[in-house]
């Protein structure tokens, strides 16, 4: 909404610049998005009043005519073919800049000195019109300053105005909220018809047939009226707000719309079959042509205005092109009416058109603002287009609406916004919103909405107006009085995001694929001997998703051979997710949360200061579980042979006597079904059996007080005796006082026999409470060589 200073002033008293009047509507909820200034292209111009108008004697279309500027009285030369004697005119004397920025001068035209020029509106840089001078009312004082008197030096503000307050959609509305922000007084339009004795029901008939989208249709006739432009100010002021001027009928209800916003619409009357007007729904009608000139389908729900035979105009969006107002126009039938907004809005939207009528009917106007606009527009068309004004008006309202009855609570609204306003202030604060209380007790003040306000309708509703008009910023700032609190998540929850945090960290990707999985990827990766049952659905989208997967390595493969397929070679990436087996005898299926991962390529991204692209290997993918479950604090972790048959080198992986899952690489064969060009290493975990073997917090250990003795232990043994058991002998044998055994050597070949292999480890004993002496670790060494020979065969390396 563009809102013009001048305007605005015409109903307020405004006692603040333009720029302090922006922050303040911005502060009360109407956010100013601009300031545009407009001032005159001229400079000097003044009003001058025509003495005497004479032939000029050299010159048949040019007149001289004396001028009284309110100093003196000057000769001019003119050739404007309105120029009369006793008129008021646009006069620049010699030195007044016009709109081409040049000065003027005297200049004899045709023999006779022109001490300056009476001026049209084209040269004063207002419009493009040349017909004749600007013509001024017999009022304006002569010798007053040109863009004074018209108002040229002006300032707009463009109002964002909030879907809910359509009732700032027009000046007057505006102008509201500036009087009860500023608490001035309000001054109305003076409206003041002279009606013509012939009554307007002898000639038109309002109907309305939809009373649930129209419940309120009022008309106002106005005759013998002349069609012409409209007056430099009612053009200027549509002009600075946006709108261009048409003729002064169509202008008077493009400015009442703007002053009073409520839309209206001027009817030929002389096109309206029977005089009638009648507000309904198509009855077979397919398409109508509007103003525009575009022919608009029309559906059972498009309201429309229509006369005894055909529709004249959609109800609250355009009027027709056979009844608009031309030239020939003598009798004006004018329309003010309220309507359901959803019914405008949805009819604008169907139609792709928005016009300002619609946008302000969309969102719902003043029901008791019909007839005070409607008057008014009587007035301006009686009196711009010299026309009478026939007595009475057509109202027709089968559906009153009424504006609801609020009670305001004084401790409610303290509660609410945090202050400690009296009755005193808040009552003050209502009055300037024209809402005096009805009735009042100590804590509650019952008012009357007014029916412009149809965004109040709950208690809620006035402590916001309260909240405006106090000023937010004298609203203090104060902290909520509640318990505030945070549910801790479940270990299971945390447990997720840790898994995530310790796989991203080793430069994992999480990757989700689908639930819904062909048949053939785990087929593929399992083989046809070690395929499981599965659920299948009723009705799938495609055969690549027929099934619900039962586990999750089939996506991460097909994952996989994508990404190799576009050349990424290198991958580590892991899914987190439900698999789901069918149960016997029941609907649903077994749900199970699972973890599984995936490397493939290089170990390291190449770079110039590393050695040649190494891949990645079994013991890649090991260090990475056995790094997941220390970070999960998952104890007494082993590591056992497995035979799976998509993998080689399947390792099945125990905590606490339960296995939680397995990994390996996958078996060249399963590599080739899968489609596979390079080796992949996997795992998978059950993330129930995981989330019990997971320690809630780590135990703490006080800090080692004294000193700790290393001892070196290299053995022979079978090739075929995992380090794990090793580990667990040494521990056997060498608690309490052992408590790290590292495994750094792994040998095979001579001069260890074939079948054997060396291992080395480095052994740490410590004591928490004295210093240990050789003495003292020498017979639990001895121990640990003798158990390693008793319960794994395994000798000393020489």
């Amino acid at each position: 909404m563009r809102l013009s200073i001048n305007w605005l002033k015409d109903f307020v008293p405004l006692p603040v610049s333009p720029q302090e009047l922006a922050e303040k509507l911005t502060l009360a909820g109407l956010e100013i998005d601009a300031l545009e200034t407009f001032a005159p292209a001229f400079a000097g111009v003044i009003v001058a009043q025509a003495l005497t108008v004479e032939p000029h004697p050299q010159a048949d279309r040019l007149k001289v005519v004396v001028v009284n500027d309110g100093r003196q009285q000057r000769r001019v030369v003119c050739g404007a073919p309105n120029v009369q004697a006793g008129g008021r005119y646009a006069f620049a004397p010699v030195g007044a800049v016009l709109a081409d920025g040049k000065p003027l001068k005297a200049a004899k035209i045709r023999g006779i000195l022109s001490e300056g020029m009476l001026l049209a509106e084209d040269e004063l840089g207002l419009s493009d019109d040349h017909r004749g001078l600007l013509e001024l009312p017999p009022q304006t004082p002569v010798g007053a300053d040109l863009a004074e008197v018209l108002g040229l030096n002006d300032i707009v503000l463009e109002v964002a105005v909030t879907p809910n307050r359509p009732d700032c959609l027009s000046v007057l509305g505006l102008a509201r909220e500036v009087a009860a922000l500023y608490d001035l007084p309000l001054h109305l339009p003076k409206v003041e018809l002279v009606e013509d004795p012939e009554p307007v029901e002898r000639y038109a008939q309002v109907i309305i047939e939809d009373p649930e989208n129209c419940p309120r249709y009022t008309a106002r006739m106005v005759v013998d009226v002349e069609v012409r432009p409209s007056p430099f100010w009612l053009r200027r002021r549509l002009q600075v707000c946006g709108l261009r001027a048409i003729n002064n009928l169509v202008d008077v209800t493009n400015y009442v719309m703007l002053e009073y916003g409520q839309p209206l619409h001027a009817f030929d009357f002389q096109c309206l079959r029977e005089g009638r007007i009648v507000v309904r729904r198509p009855l077979g009608e397919e398409t109508f042509t509007t103003l525009d000139g575009q022919s608009r389908p029309l559906v059972h729900e498009t309201l429309l205005i229509c006369d005894a035979a055909q529709p004249v105009a959609i109800a609250g969006v355009m009027g027709g092109l056979d009844s608009e107002v031309t030239t020939a126009t003598k009798r004006v039938l004018i329309e003010s009416a309220y309507f359901h907004p959803p019914a405008i809005r949805k009819t604008a939207k169907r139609l792709g058109l928005t016009s300002e009528s619609a946008y302000r009917f969309e969102r719902g106007v003043d029901p008791e603002g019909v007839i005070p606009a409607l008057n008014r527009a009587a007035q301006l068309m009686a009196e711009l287009g010299s026309g009478r004004i026939l007595r009475g008006l057509l109202d027709a309202c089968p559906r009153p609406l009424r504006s609801p009855r609020l009670t305001l609570r004084l401790s409610r609204t303290n509660a609410v916004l945090g202050t400690t306003l009296v009755k005193d202030q808040v009552r003050d604060i209502l009055r300037r919103l024209q809402m005096p209380p009805l009735a009042e007790d100590e804590d509650n003040l019952a008012v009357q909405v007014p029916s412009y306000r149809g965004d109040l309708i709950r208690e809620i509703d006035l402590i916001e107006e309260v909240a405006r008009l106090h000023g937010f910023a004298n609203i203090p700032v104060t902290l909520p009085r509640v318990e505030m609190w945070a549910r801790r998540p479940s270990k299971e929850a945390r447990l997720r995001e840790q898994v995530r945090e310790l796989l991203v960290g080793m430069g994992f990707a999480e990757v989700i694929t689908y639930a819904f999985q062909p048949e053939r990827l785990t087929a593929q990766l399992f083989g046809t001997t070690e395929g499981p049952e599965f659920v299948r659905l009723a009705n799938p989208i495609s055969e690549e998703q027929a099934v619900m997967r039962v586990a999750l390595l089939p996506g991460l493969v097909e994952t996989m051979r994508r990404n190799v397929a576009h050349l990424s070679r290198d991958l580590k990436i892991f899914e987190l997710g439900m698999v789901f087996r069918p149960r016997p005898g029941e609907q649903l299926p077994q749900e199970t949360l699972l973890l599984a991962g995936l490397m493939t390529g290089a170990r390291q991204t190449p770079a110039w200061n590393l050695a040649a692209e190494t891949p990645v290997d079994y013991f890649d993918l090991k260090g990475v579980v056995e790094n997941l479950l220390t970070g999960l604090l998952v104890t007494d972790v082993s590591y056992q042979p497995a035979a799976k048959a998509f993998l080689r080198h399947g390792t099945a992986v125990v905590a606490a006597g339960h296995e939680l899952g397995f990994l390996g690489e996958l078996h060249p064969e399963t590599a080739e079904r899968c489609e596979l060009k390079q080796p992949a290493w996997v795992f998978e975990l059950n993330f129930a059996h995981l989330a019990a073997a997971a320690q809630d917090s780590p135990r703490f250990q006080p800090l080692p007080r004294y000193p700790a003795v290393f001892r070196d232990l290299a053995i022979i043994l079978s090739a075929a005796i995992p380090a794990a058991q090793v580990q667990d002998v040494l521990f056997a044998c060498g608690r309490p006082l052992l408590v790290e055994a590292q495994l750094f050597d792994v040998y095979t070949g001579p001069p260890v026999p074939a079948g054997e292999r060396s291992l080395a480890f480095h052994l740490c004993y410590r004591d928490p409470d004295r210093t240990l002496t050789e003495e003292d670790v020498n017979p639990w060494h001895e121990a640990i060589i003798q158990g390693l020979a008793k319960q794994l065969g395994a000798r000393l390396r020489a």
